[in-house]
């Protein structure tokens, strides 16, 4: 069994890059000061704590007779009740600032950490589409699940206790000098020993970590794939070759997982084995330091109490430290994405945080395009749009065949043009070029003579001439697909309410939803229903109809009002009496603006001002329909 795990998935480099740590500081910036409060709180607690070891030490020498250290004068005159009293509140003040430290820190440090989910989330959506062509689902549900579900796991709560035994070494070095300086040579030699030990396995750790990280996208990449395709296997029956697929990349990530819970117990057996070993050292040494009268009584057994203690604690510190490499593993995956190109001509909203290279609106550059978009001021305040397709070339990739070489054709203001080819001829492609997807090799897509901004920075002040884009304006890229409405062959509906799949910003009254409700023919029907507009759709709309989810979209797309619609093969799967409402839609719904109507059944296309026939990217005929829709009905 031999998989290869993808390089965006593992870096050999055994190293935490520091945007990595750069991320953790974003993320726990904005709580700083009351992060260090809450800390100094952490440390004061474990001292007075531990500090209890001490008091008990100073009762033992009460006792000494001969051969005793000198107690301090603020326990020259404690008797048995005075020390059980101190101990008592000590305990009690320790007990309770711990308890109030770790529940403020971990509630602090959830949030904090959290931020890291919101951000990479901000930044993945606005991902080029290459992206999501190429990445599988898996892929990247692994890096919002797994790899976050370490982070959090860590940082958002265990990561008070990680503190508090750091604390306890602090005070446990000052305690122990205390009682004596000589037992400090033993914590210093101890701590080095554990040192060696962790450096020793630190690097073969990282890896073993990393290696299980990347091991386990490909198991979830390919069981996703499997549900979305659920339906196609079985009707193959193909189902036993999908099981024996993810039974291999199963057992190909508990592999992994049992390398690395070896090499995690290795190094447990390792630091109990040191532990054993310096104990006895230690009893050897607090014997001598008796026998040769440096040392009191209690203060062996002060000592030797912080010292057992310590070697314990050191060893869960280190332990403590891989689980936090292994909480680094997934932030560093998930700084991956946070650093990645977003697609050209978006923004950040305002609200990120994090500083990173992206480009991010500024508060008046978003309500400006709110503004605009709500106004219709980019589109001049009018119904319809022009729509000039001038030079486009475009390909996948460079070493992709072109799709369209030179293209140009343009769609007047409030004119339904009808687009015909067969398959693979650029109908859908071209709809994706209308969006602007993907970036263009050359050419450009206007609406009203406005392209989006990011455009408008291709013109080189160098060459000779006028500028490419002299005669147009910019429009902020969001902007302009709000300008465009889809209904794709596909439609799109989310886990949620019939209303918020309709208004997915809650800016339309009830009645102005009924209203296009009942101009796709659903009113009744929501009516109907108990809940009426908050009928519950499940993801991808699965308890609606094919035809009923069409018409949804339909509805979506007349509340988004805009001056250009695009019908991308939508009636191609729908019953007869969906498909009549949305041709009844094309010629009465969405008259007077310009649209664009892609459709499997020609009879769709009667009415349209003229046809646009693609053959292989290129302008087969162009004409009216009369002309061009019989001639390709016929080939």
């Amino acid at each position: 069994m031999n998989f290869t795990i993808h390089k965006d998935e593992f870096r050999e480099d055994t190293q935490f890059n520091r945007q990595s740590l750069q991320t953790l500081y974003f993320a726990y910036k904005p709580f700083q000061g009351r992060i260090l409060m809450i800390l100094v709180l952490g440390f004061v607690a474990r001292i007075i704590i531990l500090s209890n070891t001490n008091v008990i030490g100073y009762w033992v020498d009460s006792y000494c007779i001969n051969n005793c250290r000198p107690l301090p004068s603020f326990f020259k005159n404690f008797g048995n009740m005075q020390y059980i009293g101190l101990l008592l509140i000590l305990s009690t003040i320790g007990f309770i600032a711990t308890l109030v430290f770790r529940i403020l820190f971990s509630r602090l440090s959830a949030t904090a950490v959290s931020q890291i989910y919101d951000e990479v989330t901000w930044r993945t959506s606005r991902f080029p589409m290459t992206f999501f062509d190429k990445t599988p689902a898996g892929r990247i549900i692994t890096r919002f699940s797994s790899d976050y579900g370490n982070i959090f796991r860590l940082f958002g709560g265990p990561l008070a206790e990680f503190f508090s035994i750091l604390f306890d070494l602090i005070s446990m070095v000052f305690l122990i000098t205390l009682a004596s300086p000589y037992y400090l040579i033993f914590v210093i030699g101890i701590s080095g020993v554990y040192l060696a030990i962790y450096l020793l396995n630190r690097k073969s750790l990282r890896k073993a970590r990393r290696e299980l990280s990347a091991s386990r996208s490909p198991s979830v990449a390919h069981f996703a794939e499997t549900t979305q395709g659920a339906a196609i296997i079985r009707i193959f029956n193909q189902s036993r070759s999908f099981e024996q697929r993810f039974t291999l990349l199963d057992q190909f990530y508990l592999d992994q997982k049992i390398q690395t819970v070896r090499k995690i117990s290795l190094f447990s057996f390792e630091m109990n084995g040191l532990s054993a070993f310096l104990l006895l050292m230690t009893g050897l040494g607090a014997h001598h330091l008796v026998q040769t009268q440096q040392v009191s009584v209690g203060s062996v057994g002060v000592a030797f109490g912080f010292i057992a203690l310590s070697g314990n604690t050191i060893q869960m510190f280190f332990e403590w430290l891989t689980q936090l490499e292994d909480a680094l593993v997934g932030v560093e995956r998930l700084d991956n994405y946070l650093r990645r190109p977003i697609e050209e001509g978006s923004f950040l909203p305002a609200q990120v945080q994090f500083e990173t290279d992206h480009p991010k609106y500024t508060p008046d550059q978003e309500q400006k395009q709110e503004q605009e978009l709500k106004n219709k001021i980019n589109l001049k305040g009018t119904k319809a749009a022009r729509v000039d397709f001038i030079d486009l070339s475009f390909r996948y990739a460079e070493s992709s065949p072109w799709i369209f070489k030179d293209l140009s054709f343009s769609i007047e203001s409030g004119e339904k043009l009808g687009i015909v080819g067969r398959t693979g001829s650029g109908k859908s492609t071209l709809i994706s070029n209308l969006f602007y997807l993907y970036p263009l090799e050359r050419g450009f897509i206007s609406i009203d003579h406005k392209i989006p901004n990011h455009l408008l920075l291709r013109n080189d002040p160098q060459s000779e001439g006028p500028p490419q884009f002299s005669h147009l304006e910019g429009m902020d890229l969001l902007n302009f697909r709000k300008s465009i409405a889809l209904i794709p062959q596909d439609p799109v509906l989310f886990l949620g309410s019939l209303r918020q799949n309709l208004d997915f910003q809650n800016n339309f009254s009830d009645e102005e939803l009924y209203h296009v409700l009942e101009q796709v023919g659903l009113k009744a029907w929501t009516m109907a229903h108990p809940k009426k507009l908050h009928i519950s759709i499940e993801e991808r709309g699965k308890n609606l109809s094919l035809g009923e989810r069409q018409l949804v979209c339909m509805a979506r797309c007349l509340l988004q009002d805009s001056p250009v619609v695009v019908m991308d093969e939508a009636t191609s799967s729908v019953d007869p009496q969906s498909e009549e409402i949305m041709v009844r839609a094309t010629e009465e719904f969405f008259i007077g603006r310009t649209q664009l109507i892609i459709a499997h059944r020609l009879s769709t296309l009667k009415k349209c001002d003229r046809i646009l026939w693609l053959k292989n990217g290129k302008i087969h005929r162009w004409g009216p329909t009369s002309e061009v829709l019989p001639e390709f009905t016929q080939t």
